[in-house]
């Protein structure tokens, strides 16, 4: 919408640069995703946001399906503060940090990532009950929560369908200076701003 190109351009503006260009978050994400073995081919891409989780079907750099879902990283965060005890900013931090306790894995983690496999299981059920498509060749897991060890796996055994983790910068030369375990972790953040 028109507010959200203004504001967005105040915010470049705000920083000192001057905008050359604005495009839409779901157009990037199709011109990144339409690089590497996903091009001709029907997958599911899922980019877990803090709030909101977008679910999305292409082909051919198409959009087939769309669906947004109530649900998201800070989901994590809030379930942190309840078992831990601690402020939403003490939540964040312990989160992306790894200070928690031993039980977090077991109590916490472990139980987010089971709901969040089964949110994206009923949405490609969705897909399928509401198209005439029964099926899709990939999942590719984008945003903050993706990193989370071994969400690709519980995803593909609860959905029953090949998962990735997205990395756009799988097919480009690295930069010396820029740290490789770093990268791996910041990569599925970073699918728009690569688009």
């Amino acid at each position: 919408t028109k507010d959200t190109v203004h504001a967005n351009t105040e915010a470049v503006e705000s920083a000192g640069l001057r905008p050359m260009m604005v495009d839409l978050g779901a157009l990037a994400l199709t011109r990144v995703m339409a690089r590497g073995d996903l091009a001709g081919r029907e997958f599911a891409l899922v980019d877990i946001g803090a709030h909101v989780t977008h679910f999305y079907v292409l082909r051919n750099n198409q959009f087939l399906f769309s669906r947004d879902q109530a649900f998201g990283g800070n989901q994590l965060t809030q379930d942190i503060q309840r078992a831990f005890n601690l402020s939403p900013e003490e939540a964040e931090s312990a989160k992306k940090n790894q200070g928690l306790p031993e039980n977090y894995d077991s109590d916490v983690l472990q139980p987010f990532m089971e709901t969040l496999a089964l949110e994206i299981t009923r949405a490609l059920q969705f897909f399928f009950t509401s198209t005439s498509h029964n099926q899709v060749d990939q999942v590719v897991l984008a945003g903050g929560c993706a990193a989370l060890p071994g969400i690709d796996e519980l995803v593909a055994k609860r959905a029953g369908v090949a998962t990735v983790v997205a990395n756009p910068f799988a097919a480009m030369q690295a930069s010396d200076r820029i740290r490789p375990r770093q990268l791996a972790q910041d990569a599925p953040m970073l699918l728009i701003a690569t688009g």
